[in-house]
């Protein structure tokens, strides 16, 4: 036997934000290579929705509840008539070990955002699981897929596992076509908008984009955005049409502010009441899951976060119809300012709503560590409205004109009215994002690009303390 002598040169590992930063972008070329494709497709889908009456899980009240929220597992076909190869559970865990993570899911993550209703959920991965291959839903496969990469994505189950997250978020996608063209019923909504979250975290923000906007139609398709389309259904069906509603609302408002463009929901074509304000414990048999309500560790205090995202979202789109959009700047200067005066005031009422044991500054010592990262988008996002309505943020050209001359020449920065309790908000939300465990704080980088936006505004008020000493200093020695 010949011996192979020759060693093959050492690659030097990468570090593992490396290898992170490696899988997200994987990702996000896989994520646009398929929406490449979806996009050539939303004319006509479109059209053929518009053409399409109302129908589906509104046209007639499901037996029960569970029946009405998930699809029976059977094959799809495609619109040429043909079937859609069956799928099988040999790239998914065996559901010993799916159930537990489902579970985790429903604790942790669903019930501060309530996607799924519980008992459907588990139900459908128990009837995935238990009929055979050529019977199994793409649909339900994709919701499966997208709830153990939000389980992953979010470390829910104790330990972070991105690798894993892209997988089965590519999977998910891979069926994409397929979630859109099938008979649409709520579950449908569910695992685009559970893809919406997931992508929302990626660079690119033009497949989230795409991707609420079909989610809407669909929605819209099916009457989601009116109560009158679930008068006939199940309470607890249109308890969770409308609660679905309401998160594609606040994705849809969110990624429109982030984005500076048109958010799809008109707020004028809503026919919902707001969640209500105390606690709805209506989903029984999950003791201690409320929908959308989180308590401090000590159990003392509780307050409805999903509500506060709700509000904070119609806020949101106050800021990109006052600031960007094509009527506002048609306004003249006086009511323009006038407009931006009342929304300051609306995203003031809302701080005042939020539970001191809540706030940016207390969070990380009152809230359990599970708690923090939707603590943290919560006021990331108050903070990020703030400093678009002030004007104090990195797109204003002549703001971050001033603070280089400070830099360079020591002048004084422009900054607002409020430029005291900006850098004061600044920093207790600095001081919250460094209190998120390592995974989540990657993900919240990515998240959100205004994370800078506290550490530049705290940065800008500590050299300008730093040049006011410099003064003084210089001051009293001319003066002996």
């Amino acid at each position: 036997m010949i011996e192979c002598t020759q060693v093959a040169p050492k690659r030097q590992s990468r570090t593992k934000q490396q290898r992170i930063h490696g899988q997200f972008h994987q990702s996000v070329h896989t994520t646009e290579a398929r929406f490449a494709h979806l996009e050539t497709q939303v004319e006509h889908l479109n059209a053929l929705l518009i053409a399409s009456p109302i129908r589906d899980d509104v046209q007639t009240q499901p037996q029960s509840p569970v029946a009405g929220l998930i699809d029976t597992p059977t094959t799809i076909a495609t619109g040429e008539g043909q079937e859609v190869a069956a799928l099988d559970s040999t790239n998914l865990p065996p559901l010993h070990h799916v159930r537990p993570l489902v579970e985790v899911f429903l604790i942790k993550f669903n019930s501060v955002l309530p996607l799924f209703c519980p008992q459907s959920l588990l139900h459908l991965v128990d009837e995935f699981y238990s009929v055979g291959s050529k019977r199994r839903n793409p649909v339900a496969w994709a919701a499966i897929n997208v709830v153990l990469a939000l389980t992953h994505r979010h470390a829910l189950q104790g330990t972070t596992d991105s690798t894993a997250s892209t997988n089965y978020l590519s999977r998910a996608q891979s069926v994409v076509s397929t979630v859109i063209e099938a008979e649409t019923k709520l579950l449908n909504i569910q695992v685009l908008l559970g893809m919406v979250i997931l992508l929302q975290s990626s660079p690119d923000q033009q497949p989230p984009l795409i991707l609420i906007a079909i989610t809407f139609r669909l929605a819209h398709k099916i009457g989601l955005h009116t109560r009158a389309s679930s008068v006939d259904l199940e309470p607890v069906l249109a308890r969770q049409r409308a609660l679905v509603f309401w998160i594609a609302y606040i994705f849809d408002k969110d990624l429109s502010m982030r984005q500076k463009q048109p958010s799809v929901q008109r707020d004028d074509d809503i026919d919902h009441s707001l969640p209500l304000a105390e606690i709805d414990n209506f989903q029984s048999g999950f003791t201690g899951i409320h929908n959308g309500h989180i308590t401090t560790a000590d159990g003392a205090v509780t307050m409805n976060y999903f509500l506060a995202r709700i509000q904070l979202a119609v806020i949101e789109g106050g800021v990109y119809d006052y600031l960007y959009s094509t009527r506002s700047q048609k306004r003249t200067p006086g009511d323009r300012a006038k407009a931006l005066d009342s929304l300051a005031h609306a995203l003031e009422q809302w701080k005042a709503s939020v539970p001191p044991e809540f706030s940016a500054a207390t969070a990380p010592q009152t809230v359990p560590p599970d708690l923090l990262p939707f603590i943290s988008f919560l006021h990331s996002t108050s903070f990020m409205c703030a400093a678009l309505i002030n004007q104090a943020h990195a797109w204003n050209i002549k703001w971050v004109s001033s603070l280089q001359s400070n830099a360079r020449l020591g002048t004084a920065p422009s900054v607002p009215p409020v430029w005291d309790l900006l850098v004061d908000e600044a920093r207790s939300l600095v001081t919250l994002i460094q209190a998120l465990p390592p995974s989540d704080s990657s993900n919240f980088c990515f998240l959100l690009p205004s994370h800078r936006a506290p550490s530049l505004h705290a940065t800008v008020a500590d050299l300008s303390l730093f040049h006011e000493d410099v003064d003084t200093k210089t001051s009293r020695i001319k003066g002996g």
